[in-house]
């Protein structure tokens, strides 16, 4: 009889370890951020953040030509789930922008509309008018968002969008009239 109520001590204490130990793992690996959801809903987009090696993992994954350079991969658009794909550190810095860097801010701001602008992108993937991503559209688009998307995260601080010297989108001249 004792040794059966050791038996079932061990068993919950063993339950009990592992529901503690289980959120905690599965937090750190890929998450949901309600904050950059606010950005992608309106685009039929969901936002998930990665850590460091579900990152490296999905980049290789994707880009094997990228291998030893995960981290100067900032986004990845995962068409074929809608989802944009940021590393944890990109979610931290928008859902800490009071905090962070307004420069950093920018930047992910920047990154958040350039895989959005995807979204735009891969809704003609499959359509008689489908055409390849294009990188420059895509720049362009995130520098198109900046404003919007700051104010769809409900970002009340002033930023200005990273200049268009680290950005493919060229300027446009002005038409003569």
């Amino acid at each position: 009889m004792r040794s059966g109520r050791s038996i079932g001590r061990i068993g919950m204490l063993a339950a009990i370890v592992c529901a503690l130990a289980l959120p905690s793992a599965a937090r750190s690996a890929v998450r949901e951020s309600q904050f950059v959801e606010r950005a992608s809903a309106s685009y039929r987009a969901t936002t998930s953040c990665y850590d460091r090696p579900d990152w490296a993992a999905l980049v290789r994954s994707g880009y094997p030509d990228l291998r030893g350079h995960e981290t100067e991969v900032y986004g990845l658009w995962r068409y074929e789930i809608r989802q944009v794909a940021l590393p944890a550190r990109g979610c931290r810095a928008l859902e800490q922008w009071r905090q962070a860097s307004p420069v950093i801010v920018s930047v992910w701001i920047f990154v958040l509309g350039h895989e959005l602008t995807h979204t735009d992108q891969s809704d003609l993937y499959n359509a008689p008018w489908s055409r390849p991503f294009d990188e420059v559209e895509a720049d362009c688009g995130g520098l198109a968002k900046f404003q919007r998307i700051k104010l769809e995260l409900g970002i009340t601080r002033r930023l200005r969008p990273p200049p268009r010297d680290i950005t493919r989108c060229p300027l446009k001249e002005a038409k003569r009239r």
